[in-house]
C-alpha cells in the first residue's frame, strides 16, 4: 500500500503537476497576449511613481511589498540556494523562465480575485481562490 501511495504521490505532485501549472502558464501568457512582457514599463512607472498626498490607504509600492511578502517564503529562498549550490547558474536561467510563464498565472488569479470579491456582514472586502471558483459553479448548477 505504500508503494502505491509512494508512486501515486511521485506521479501526481512530481509529473502532472508541474508540467499541468506549465501549460497553464503557457496558456495564460498567450491568452494574455504576453502580459508580462508588454506591461512591464507601465508596471515599473505605477510602482515607483510618488504617491499622492490625499489619497487613502496604501502606495503600489507598499502593495507590491505586501504581496511579495506573501509569496515569497523562506522555503522559496533556501530553494534557490540549493538550487545554486547543487545545479550551478543553468538552475537560476530555469527559475527565471519558469517564473517569467508563472506571471502570467498570477495575474490571472489576481484579476479573478479583484472581480469576484463580496463584501462580508462587517463591511470587509473577501476574495481569493474560493470565491472565484464558487460563481462558475453555481452558475452550472441552475442551468
Amino acid at each position: 500500500m505504500a508503494t502505491l501511495i509512494d508512486s501515486l504521490n511521485t506521479l501526481f505532485w512530481g509529473y502532472i503537476l508541474i508540467y499541468g501549472l506549465l501549460a497553464v502558464g503557457v496558456f495564460f501568457t498567450l491568452r494574455l497576449g504576453f502580459i508580462q512582457i508588454r506591461h512591464f514599463p507601465e508596471f515599473i512607472r505605477t510602482v515607483f511613481k510618488a504617491p499622492q498626498a490625499d489619497r487613502g490607504g496604501i502606495t503600489p509600492f507598499q502593495a507590491l511589498c505586501t504581496s511579495l511578502a506573501s509569496r515569497v517564503g523562506t522555503g522559496n529562498l533556501a530553494g534557490v540556494a540549493v538550487a545554486l549550490a547543487l545545479g550551478g547558474a543553468g538552475a537560476i536561467f530555469w527559475m527565471w523562465v519558469v517564473a517569467l510563464i508563472g506571471m502570467a498565472t498570477a495575474y490571472a488569479e489576481s484579476t479573478l480575485a479583484q472581480l469576484y470579491k463580496v463584501r462580508d456582514q462587517n463591511g470587509q472586502l473577501r476574495g481569493g481562490p474560493a470565491f472565484y471558483i464558487m460563481p462558475p459553479i453555481y452558475l452550472q448548477a441552475a442551468d
